[in-house]
């Protein structure tokens, strides 16, 4: 399924008796992305990482949740995406075609506040959407999208250091997106960009020495985006979020093209 500016690639095997475990499932999963020959576009260095991170991103419910696609939502789907990619292309020029697999998602009851979509992107010009085919609504699938082919974008313009990147860098990454997404789709907040508020957000950030906020260490970077002890949840999406906001409105004249091209420092100065 393609356009000048997408790729989709759908993997939902069909139900049967033999998928016992996620395990299995995903096993599957790449049996058809090998027939399709879509390992080498798939965004990994190696079939081991990709079968890892779909095993990451695909959910922690049971299996007994998992269901494959119709045919009238697989194309209800397609349609979805590829308007909202060329509805964010208005905005802002998509550099290259981006390949986007479409997966089954498994999430468990904490994870419904995703409305049954989850995203995520390992390279500049790939993407994966999880979905639950019970779950998943217009909306959230939508937003989703224009999450994360933004992301795609920045990887684009900042190819050099893509699998290189720092506490700032992954920060301003999701204040980009969410702001991005609202300009593109719906206005309201996600809950993840105002878990706390804009003050809250500039304090904490104020307290990062350059130490902190240039550290690639994986560890720390995952504390402060989804929350530890120390950090409310989502914490780093939210400072991000409002990092981004900041410029935005001090800059009203910058277009989305020019803002993604600036590094994350320069965006951090010119908000503050």
């Amino acid at each position: 399924m393609n356009s000048d500016l997408t790729q989709i690639e759908f993997y939902f095997p069909s139900q049967t008796n033999a998928i016992k475990s996620k395990e299995i499932l995903v096993d599957l999963i790449l049996d058809a992305m090998r027939k399709r020959k879509s390992i080498g576009r798939a965004g990994f260095s190696d079939e081991k990482l990709l079968r890892e991170n779909i095993l990451k991103y695909i959910g922690n419910a049971g299996i007994n949740e998992y269901s494959s696609l119709s045919k009238s939502q697989e194309e209800e789907i397609q349609k979805c995406i590829e308007k909202t990619v060329f509805d964010c292309s208005a905005h802002l020029p998509v550099p290259t075609k981006n390949y986007i697999f479409v997966l089954p998602y498994l999430p468990m009851e904490k994870d419904y506040v995703f409305e049954g979509v989850m995203g995520f992107s390992p390279y500049s010009c790939v993407f994966y959407i999880f979905l639950s085919p019970k779950l998943w609504l217009s909306k959230s699938l939508a937003n989703t999208v224009a999450h994360e082919l933004n992301h795609t974008i920045f990887y684009y313009h900042h190819y050099d250091d893509l699998n290189n990147y720092s506490l700032l860098d992954e920060i301003i990454l999701e204040g980009l997106a969410e702001n991005f997404r609202e300009h593109v789709l719906e206005k309201t907040s996600a809950l993840w960009a105002v878990a706390i508020t804009k003050e809250k957000a500039f304090e904490i950030l104020d307290k990062m020495d350059k130490k902190t906020l240039f550290s690639k260490d994986q560890g720390l970077i995952k504390n402060v985006l989804f929350g530890n002890n120390a950090y409310a949840h989502w914490t780093g999406y939210s400072i991000g979020y409002w990092l981004v906001k900041e410029l935005l409105h001090k800059k009203p004249d910058l277009s989305w093209e020019t803002l993604m091209k600036l590094s994350s420092l320069e965006i951090l100065k010119l908000a503050k």
